[in-house]
């Protein structure tokens, strides 16, 4: 018969934190830190990539999202006024013009004003539109459903999609790929293990991003942030990864 410790004398884990961070335990302890370091990576890429593709606070879009807006391929059958070329740096972006548009299972004349198009509109071309009663929108640029939902998404197929893309890419992977190895091989295990337990440490680094939570809490709500709580959601975020990486340089050997 095996005799193993009494219960009354086992380590309690929740009295004495420690009995579950193996203290002595480099590879954990280096480990436990990569994982916050991937974390923070992560958390940094998938912030600005909602940040670049937040919903367009139009008021328009806001009037169109009001009254209950959905999106639909819609089929050009007139187009009222010129068509005006749209450039960005010196090249041809794309056209707006103000066109009539048959919806399917909604209005077969639909006005359309200030649409943008990436190629020049004509009779029985197709576009998606964001509509709801008598009003419309047309923006090739845009990703439409998300507008309708008010919410973002992480990587909608158009311009601001793409960029979020490559931003959480760079943010994400290279910054994982530099912070992590740095701040966990070249940190000193004992030095890691002081900070994880460190009530002040921990703190200040809980501070911030309480602050940066607050600043984006609109957007995931899906409704319009202020100008002060955009400055807490950037700043903040700026602010949570200097004051990472300032209380890890002392970790480092």
């Amino acid at each position: 018969m095996s005799v193993g410790v009494p219960l009354a004398k086992a380590p309690s884990a929740w009295g004495d934190p420690r009995a579950l961070s193996f203290v002595d335990s480099v590879l954990w302890v280096k480990l436990r830190t990569a994982a916050i370091w991937l974390l923070v990576a992560f958390s940094a890429g998938v912030f600005f990539a909602a940040m670049m593709t937040s919903p367009d606070w139009e008021e328009r879009v806001d009037a169109l999202r009001d009254a209950g807006a959905e999106v639909s391929t819609a089929t050009v059958v007139a187009r009222q006024g010129q068509v005006r070329e749209v450039i960005s740096d010196g090249d041809l972006e794309g056209y707006t013009s103000d066109l009539v548009v048959s919806v399917p299972g909604g209005p077969e004349r639909l006005a359309v004003p200030d649409a943008f198009t990436y190629d020049k509109p004509v009779e029985g071309a197709e576009a998606d539109v964001l509509w709801a009663g008598s009003g419309g929108y047309v923006d090739d640029r845009k990703h439409l459903p998300t507008l309708a939902a008010g919410r973002w998404a992480a990587f909608p197929d158009d311009e601001n999609g793409d960029a979020a893309l490559v931003a959480f890419v760079i943010l994400a992977g290279i910054g994982g790929a530099v912070l992590t190895p740095c701040f966990t091989i070249g940190a000193h295990a004992g030095r890691l293990q002081r900070l994880a337990w460190s009530p002040f440490a921990q703190t200040v680094r809980a501070v911030p991003a309480v602050g940066v939570f607050v600043g984006f809490r609109p957007l995931l709500l899906g409704r319009e942030a202020t100008l002060t709580e955009m400055a807490f959601a950037g700043g903040g975020f700026l602010l949570v990864l200097a004051v990472y990486i300032g209380t890890s340089m002392r970790t480092l050997r």
